[in-house]
């Protein structure tokens, strides 16, 4: 029957892997907006590093301490007489990505990690426009939690 209209198996095949390219861009475009970097990401690396430098200080008896400005921090290994970098990936100096600072009220660096388990204590506030959070270590161990307002 030549005079019925209709959309063959082909048509409605390509048709559908247009719909499915357009779908698929639309949602890469909008997982593009969630990308950037959060305060809370921030906050929770900048503890799992801290608690990465603390347990090898532990484990290897040396001395560590964490050092930090307002937009970076990093860690620092006593060498003889003298503090020198830390040059690895988890314990290097890294900078915040834009707008985000760190504020440690009470403290300065640098601060001691306790090879022993017995670190001094101290609380850095990571801010951004997007909120605060805390990054707490208390001798032993770091946690990021969220700040309260102040």
């Amino acid at each position: 029957m030549r005079g019925e209209a209709g959309m063959t198996l082909v048509e409605m095949i390509v048709v559908l892997a247009i719909v499915a390219i357009i779908a698929g861009a639309a949602a890469l475009g909008l997982g593009a907006l969630s990308r950037a970097p959060s305060v809370e990401a921030e906050a929770r690396r900048f503890a799992d590093r801290l608690q990465y430098a603390v347990d090898e200080t532990m484990m290897g008896g040396e001395e560590r301490a964490l050092v930090w400005d307002e937009t970076s921090y990093g860690f620092v290994l006593r060498d003889g007489r003298a503090w020198r970098p830390e040059t690895g990936e988890r314990l290097a100096r890294h900078r915040l990505p834009g707008g985000m600072t760190l504020d440690a009220k009470g403290a300065s660096p640098p601060a001691l990690l306790g090879g022993d388990g017995i670190g001094m204590p101290f609380a850095v506030r990571v801010n951004s426009a997007g909120g605060s959070w805390l990054v707490i270590y208390d001798g032993l161990n770091a946690t990021a939690i969220p700040a309260r307002p102040s």
